[in-house]
Formats: C-alpha cells, sequence, structure tokens
C-alpha cells in the first residue's frame, strides 16, 4: 500500500467510468434517463423548501457565512457552525461549497448585507423572519444548487450500481440493475431534495464496490479507501452505520479465498499484516467520521458526541407515525418507494439470492473473470448489507421512504442478478417478464415524477399571485411555513405560532391544508381536538364569513384525509398504485399531502371568531 497508489486511484477511476461509457453501448442512455428523471422540475416549491430538512441544511451554511461576512474571526465561525438545532456532519461542507457561488453573485450584486444580517435566526414559524429578510433569488438558486449537487450524487448512484452489478457478474447485470434503481420512485423522490440521504448512500455503494474489488483482487488500498468511503457516509448520515459490518466482511471473504476454510481464514486474519490493514481501514473510516463533523474541526466535541450517541437512540424511540407492527412500516414504505409490481420481483430477487447462498447451488453475483463457483462473495456482500439495514430499521417505531434509499439498490442487484440468471436458462420466461417489469415500474416513475410540473401548493402559490392584492395577509395554522402555500411575496399571519410574528385578527385569505384537516379524523395519532374539528369544519362551511375561492389538489372525501389504517396490508395497497400518496412526519410531502384550500373573506369579520391553535 503506498502513497502513489493512493494517488493514481482517481485516474483509475476516471478511466474506468470512460471506458464503461465506451464499450457499453446501453450505459450511457441509462445514466441519461437518470438525469432526466432526477433532475426534472428540479425547481419545485422554491423559494420554499421541499422539506425541513432541506430548509435547514440551507439556513445552516448561510448563518455560517453570514456570521462570518459580519466579523471575519474563528469565534464568529464557530458560532456560525454550532448554533444549528443538530451538527448535520458532512452535509454542511457540501451545502457550503453548493452555495458558494450564490454567495459570490451576492458580493457583486451588493447583497450580502442580507446574509451577514441573519444573525442567530428566530425559531418562530420556521425562521420565517429570517426567509423573509433575504432575497427571494437567494433562496431560489441555493435550493437549485444543493438539488443539483444531489441529482449528480442521484447519478453517481445509479452507475455505481451499475458498476458493482458489472465487476460482480457481467455488463448486462450491471445496465439492468442501474435502470432497475433508476425506475424507483422513491430514490427519483429523493433527488428531488436537498439532504444528507443521497450522498451517504453514494458512499455506502462507493465502500460497497471496493470491499467486493478487494475480495476479488486484495488491492489492501482498495479495502483502506473503503473504509474512508464509509466513513464519509457515516458523517453524512449515522444510519450509514451498517457499511462498518459490509467493510469487515470482506476481510475474512477475502481471506477464504482459495478454498480455506473459515477457521483457516479468520486465523490468517489474526496475523500481523492482515490485522495492521484492518486497524488501518477502521482509523481511515474513524477519521473520517471525526472530521466529516464541522462541529469537532471548530472545538466543539461535544456536540459531535451527543449526535453520534444520543441521538441515535432518540430517533430509535421517537414517535412520527402511529403505532403499528414494524412489518406495516416497511410495507408501507417499499410500496410507495417501488410499486407493487418492483416491489414484488424484489421481494422475489432477495429471497431467491438467499437461497442460493444458503443452499449453495445456484451462482449469484459471481466473479466471472476467474471462474469462482460457489457461494458468492458478491451475494454475500449486498445480502449482509441488505440485512444490517432492515436489522436496523426494525428496531425504530417507524421510518420513511429517504430511510430506506439506501436498500433500494441492493434490491436491484439482487433482483437483477435473478433476471439475468433466468435470462440464462430460461429466456422465454425471463424476457417478458422484464418487460413487464420495466413497462409497470416505469409508468409508476413517470407517472410520480411528472407531478412535480404540476404540485398543488405551487398551483396555490401561483393563485395567490395572480388574485391577492400586493398587502393581503393569509392566515395560516401551520407551526412551520414550509407546510404552507404562502407565497414569499405575501404576507403570512401564523395563528398557530404568533410570538414574534405579527398575526393579522382580520385576514384576507384562511389557507387550510392537509395537516389543517387531520383535525377532521376521528382518532388520529398525533393532531386531535374537538375545539379544532369544529372550527375547521365551521371554515368549511363559511361560518365566518370565508368562503372557499380555491382548491388545489386531490381533495379527500368529504375534506376527512383517508389514511391507511396501521396494521393494515389492504389499505396500502393503493400506494403500490398511486406514486403520490401520503406521507408522515419529515417525510417529503407530495400530492396528497399538499393539498391546499384557499379561503376569501367575503364580509366583515365576526367577533366571535378565534382559531383554537
Amino acid at each position: 500500500m503506498t502513497r502513489s497508489r493512493l494517488r493514481d486511484l482517481p485516474g483509475q477511476a476516471r478511466r474506468r467510468v470512460l471506458s464503461d461509457l465506451r464499450e457499453d453501448p446501453y450505459l450511457p442512455y441509462v445514466l441519461l434517463l437518470a438525469v432526466v428523471l432526477c433532475g426534472f422540475w428540479i425547481w419545485h416549491r422554491a423559494p420554499n423548501f421541499a422539506t425541513r430538512d432541506e430548509k435547514s441544511r440551507i439556513l445552516d451554511v448561510l448563518v455560517a457565512y453570514g456570521r462570518v461576512l459580519e466579523d471575519p474571526s474563528l469565534a464568529a465561525l464557530r458560532e456560525g457552525v454550532t448554533w444549528s438545532r443538530v451538527p448535520f456532519g458532512a452535509t454542511f461542507y457540501l451545502f457550503g461549497l453548493a452555495l458558494l457561488p450564490v454567495i459570490l453573485v451576492a458580493a457583486v450584486l451588493g447583497e450580502l448585507e442580507a446574509i451577514a444580517a441573519l444573525g442567530v435566526p428566530s425559531y418562530e414559524f420556521g425562521f420565517y423572519a429570517a426567509w423573509q429578510s433575504v432575497p427571494a433569488w437567494i433562496w431560489t438558486w441555493s435550493i437549485v444548487l444543493v438539488r443539483l449537487a444531489n441529482v449528480a450524487f442521484a447519478v453517481g448512484c445509479v452507475y455505481l450500481t451499475y458498476r458493482i452489478g458489472a465487476a460482480a457478474v457481467d455488463r448486462r447485470t450491471g445496465d439492468i440493475a442501474a435502470l432497475l434503481l433508476t425506475l424507483t420512485f422513491g430514490f427519483l423522490t429523493i433527488a428531488h431534495e436537498g439532504g444528507e440521504d443521497m450522498p451517504a448512500t453514494f458512499f455506502v455503494l462507493l465502500a460497497l464496490y471496493l470491499a467486493l474489488r478487494y475480495v476479488q483482487i486484495g488491492d489492501e488500498t482498495l479495502i483502506l479507501v473503503a473504509g474512508a468511503a464509509g466513513g464519509i457516509a457515516i458523517a453524512f448520515k449515522l444510519t450509514a452505520v451498517p457499511v462498518v459490518p459490509l467493510v469487515g466482511l470482506a476481510f475474512p471473504l477475502r481471506a477464504r479465498r482459495g478454498d480455506r476454510s473459515w477457521h483457516a481464514a479468520l486465523a490468517a486474519l489474526a496475523k500481523p499484516g492482515p490485522l495492521r490493514t484492518i486497524v488501518a481501514s477502521a482509523l481511515a473510516g474513524l477519521l473520517c467520521i471525526v472530521l466529516g463533523f464541522p462541529t469537532a474541526l471548530v472545538g466543539a466535541p461535544d456536540l459531535v458526541l451527543e449526535r453520534v450517541f444520543v441521538d441515535p437512540v432518540a430517533r430509535a424511540t421517537h414517535t412520527t407515525g402511529p403505532d403499528a407492527p414494524v412489518w406495516w412500516w416497511f410495507l408501507r414504505g417499499y410500496l410507495s418507494a417501488l410499486s407493487i409490481p418492483l416491489l414484488v420481483a424484489g421481494i422475489g430477487g432477495v429471497l431467491a439470492s438467499a437461497s442460493a447462498i444458503v443452499l449453495g447451488i445456484v451462482p449469484g453475483l459471481r466473479d466471472q473473470s476467474e471462474g469462482r463457483d460457489g457461494a458468492d462473495e458478491g451475494t454475500v456482500l449486498v445480502l449482509a448489507l441488505l440485512g444490517t439495514y432492515l436489522l436496523l430499521f426494525s428496531q425504530w417505531h417507524d421510518f420513511r421512504v429517504h430511510h430506506l434509499l439506501p436498500t433500494f439498490p441492493l434490491v436491484a442487484l439482487l433482483l437483477a442478478d435473478r433476471l439475468t440468471a433466468l435470462e440464462a436458462s430460461r429466456p422465454a420466461i425471463a424476457r417478458p417478464l422484464m418487460a413487464i417489469l420495466l413497462v409497470t415500474a416505469g409508468s409508476y416513475a413517470v407517472v410520480g415524477v411528472g407531478g412535480y410540473a404540476d404540485m398543488p401548493r405551487d398551483q396555490a402559490e401561483d393563485w395567490l399571485l395572480e388574485n391577492a392584492e400586493p398587502d393581503a395577509t393569509v392566515e395560516t395554522y401551520r407551526v412551520d411555513f414550509q407546510d404552507t402555500a404562502i407565497p414569499y411575496e405575501l404576507s403570512a399571519s401564523p395563528v398557530a405560532q404568533p410570538e414574534g410574528i405579527g398575526t393579522d385578527p382580520c385576514p384576507d385569505y384562511v389557507q387550510l391544508g392537509y395537516r389543517d384537516l387531520l383535525y377532521l379524523v376521528d382518532g388520529t395519532y398525533y393532531r386531535n381536538g374537538a375545539r379544532q374539528h369544529r372550527y375547521i369544519r365551521s371554515l368549511l362551511e363559511a361560518e365566518h364569513n370565508y368562503e372557499i375561492a380555491a382548491e388545489f389538489g386531490p381533495r379527500p372525501p368529504n375534506y376527512v384525509p383517508d389514511r391507511a389504517e396501521p396494521g393494515s396490508a389492504r389499505d396500502l395497497l393503493r400506494y403500490g398504485v398511486v406514486p403520490q400518496t401520503d406521507q408522515y412526519a419529515d417525510e417529503q410531502e407530495l400530492a396528497a399531502n399538499q393539498y391546499t384550500i384557499v379561503l376569501e373573506r367575503t364580509g366583515s369579520c365576526p367577533a366571535d371568531r378565534d382559531p383554537p391553535f
């Protein structure tokens, strides 16, 4: 293992990518499709945000820039880095780099003062005052740039999925796996928001590929870089921790080559040479984790320790959805992300691959270059990583599609391997099956992505800008402006959290969204209250001199959201047929969640109108 070998890796990677693009006639088209689907209507919701996480990560970076612009000192830098509610690791570096062009343009235009004046923002109404104090173009381009960075990582994930399949089996397997991932709607959804999920997944896949190549050729430099890639993945998102046992598993798999027994392989790892490699890989990962948290670099190790050792335990037990069996949360997430046909096929591919390993009778993701028979290392690595992720999330109370994101390429790889194996033995069955799968999954994904061009909140904002007076106020009952469809140009009257923000007792408009309508549902896990129920219903029935002026998105039956009953598999079937369905908590809100009603004042304000929020 030499420094020159490490220096050669970037050039070798570049040559590999160019070689793949030249030698595989299908790969450029798969990657182009990924660019189109991941980047379609990437500016949706801007200058508002796709998720609260997207908003907080961008604001984290702008506040740090602002503190340094106001006071160019290490103390100001430390304050700017540590002010946020949670130190979110390597995402800070990525967003800091992505937003640098915005900062430079603001300097040219003489608008840096707005960023410098952010100070330490007030949390009221989701940092609404900070949002309003900065020109809209800064938010719009910040959002677009971080999403474009996310698209780049998404396309990188598609390529790495191809490369893993090609290295383990052949290019056709890589092509099919990459195409299946590209047509996974849950994957495309996460590509349409800024955050840490996609970069973390990219580095998990990079670690998987390098670990596989180490097992195949024994180059110790590869496993050292695999450890570093795993550390970067964890620095982006702590739930990438399954990459640790993945890299660890590569050592005994490599040692067992040459038909060694497991006992002999493990004994060989205890020798000084292999032991040094194991320690070096682990230290490389640990160093990347520590350096991946900017709070560590500015002298706040307590925040790093809290993030690494306290927050994961809190999230596993934190309730952000109704009580339901964990299988229901898995089924809900995978149906929404994959569609019914792709989920059924994916389960079949995973089970078939697992059976092949257990029984040792069906070659899996085999290293064709060496003609090795038996249980293949590639299948073992992919299955081990997938199983560790599933085990991790099975301990949580609930989870979302974005948590499951790293498992999508793993399912695609295992399914692609089984499909190519079936094609080799029974092409008359395999090819029609592939066609049906690609058409159904592709239709689900294309319809879902196409919905970004016509999202309800974007429609509502356009309607308000066209119909409302410039000085109009819009009343909302949300605690965060990210949940609303109030244009940047109009004034919000946030009744639910008025501290520090003026509210209008007689607003021109009242806005109700999907979350508000949940008060009309009996026995929900979170939004309950007889007073709120009566008030929302009275608004809809025009009892307060406010009448419905416009609606945007699919109206729930009688305005009552129809969510799947927790624990009911039957209710979940529609989630695998209709792509843009309702989500819980911090997931990106799609068409169903974005249903918006705008009520316009038609008379004087009644004295008895008292929103109970």
